[in-house]
């Protein structure tokens, strides 16, 4: 069974996101067919986009093939950008074009986009609106064909990546925290172990060295380590910095998305 999924940066409080919710249930109860909706997130940092794409990276693959992820994040540029719908990796994504989807796999080209124009939708007077009624309708097992005309591009944006600076020097970024604090890089572990040659690794930030791994060094408390997160990202965290000491490792460090750390092979 296919799940709508919903991601936007419109936080819990307002209630944007409960209005989205209802629109999609909405749209479902007058074509018939119903399907789970899901709150992916609705706390993505107020247009950020690097933070959207990879949290949307990493959970979409969880979800059944032929999902259908609804995704508003920077929507105040709309209707100056316009909607789009992208087929990639077997998933629907719904959303501006305003690079988002782009960064989402650059690994992979989506099989089909196309804009959105549904103009015998006239009640569909924002962009939520008429992302929630093309919801429904690829749901219900209507064509993509039908929401608008093909779109042979789309806005691309880059995303962070690692770069080499010598056989034992390379420039990673943080392109998340996450909720323990750890700030998880834009380097993998098949990135890391090209570059490096499997030798052991090591960074400083802020006077702060790092070099033992979470689980397979002895960690006292506040000792920084590496570890690889499920995605295969490589994070930098502080041992006990969970509770009460969550962001420890962010604050001590005062490090945030973006910023970039030399990492060093020994």
């Amino acid at each position: 069974m296919a799940v709508i999924t919903l991601t936007t940066d419109y936080g819990w409080r307002d209630p944007d996101a409960a209005g989205l919710r209802g629109r999609v249930y909405g749209e479902m109860l007058q074509t018939g067919t119903v399907a789970p909706v899901v709150d992916l997130t609705h706390s993505i940092q107020a247009g950020n986009l690097n933070e959207a794409a990879y949290i949307l990276r990493g959970a979409y693959r969880d979800f059944p093939a032929g999902s259908i992820h609804l995704v508003l994040v920077d929507s105040i540029f709309w209707p100056e950008k316009p909607l789009i719908y992208c087929f990639l990796d077997g998933h629907h994504f719904l959303g501006l074009d305003n690079g988002l989807f782009s960064m989402l796999r650059p690994d992979l080209q989506p099989t089909s986009r196309v804009l959105i124009d549904l103009k015998n939708r006239l009640d569909c007077t924002s962009a939520e609106a008429l992302l929630a009624a093309a919801a429904a309708h690829l749901l219900d097992g209507g064509s993509p064909s039908l929401l608008g005309p093909p779109a042979s591009d789309w806005t691309r944006m880059a995303t962070l990546h690692p770069e080499v600076r010598s056989e034992n020097s390379a420039l990673i970024h943080v392109q998340f925290v996450d909720h323990f604090g750890q700030l998880v890089t834009d380097a993998d572990q098949e990135w890391i172990q090209r570059w490096s040659h499997s030798r052991p690794i090591e960074t400083s930030i802020r006077g702060q060295k790092v070099s033992k791994w979470w689980g397979l060094n002895r960690l006292t408390a506040g000792d920084l380590y590496f570890r690889y997160n499920r995605y295969g990202y490589l994070e930098i965290g502080m041992n006990e910095g969970s509770g009460d000491k969550a962001l420890a490792a962010a604050r001590l460090l005062g490090v945030q998305a973006g910023d970039a750390i030399e990492l060093r092979a020994l």
